[in-house]
């Protein structure tokens, strides 16, 4: 009877230590990596809070400002991505909506893997053109290892235009 108890009280401990995070959050104790969010089409540049995006007119017709993302302790295989550009009062989107599964493409290093030249679409850039705004990036790698960052920023109209076509 008393190996009973033990055995029951020793399952009991188990079931608390593993119930709750010691911080009480769902996501405590999950790995994390580190999402750096930038600008550019070719290259990343670091965005800061208060930097603007310059607006970019596709060959479709519509307009976008171009992302790069930068991450570090992920595996660059296969992320789920996913950007936002919100609106940093309602938080309503402004953006196309951007969930895609990409690979990033590891430096030399092995320091960090980026993706340059996401195109992320502002359907109706008038409307937020002289808004306070909020670029937000998520990304999870095959592992579940997730990383989310945000940067303040505007945006304006650039002068990059989609090349005409050759002929």
């Amino acid at each position: 009877m008393m190996g009973a108890v033990r055995a029951l009280l020793s399952l009991a401990i188990l079931l608390a230590a593993c119930s709750a995070p010691p911080d009480g959050s769902p996501d405590a104790g999950r790995a994390t990596g580190t999402l750096l969010l930038g600008e550019g089409e070719l290259a990343f540049r670091a965005l800061e809070d208060g930097d603007t995006l310059l607006l970019a007119r596709g060959c479709q017709g519509s307009q976008h400002v171009f992302v790069t993302l930068r991450s570090e302790d992920m595996d660059p295989r296969g992320m789920v991505v996913e950007l936002d550009l919100l609106r940093e009062d309602s938080r309503e989107r402004v953006s196309g909506e951007l969930r895609l599964r990409l690979s990033f493409t590891p430096d030399a290093s092995g320091t960090h893997a980026q993706l340059t030249g996401l195109t992320l679409q502002v359907p109706d850039p008038e409307s937020a053109l002289d808004d306070e705004l909020v670029l937000r990036g998520r990304i999870e790698d095959r592992d579940g290892v997730e990383a989310e960052a945000e940067r303040r920023v505007r945006i304006a109209w650039g002068t990059q235009v989609c090349a005409e076509p050759p002929g």
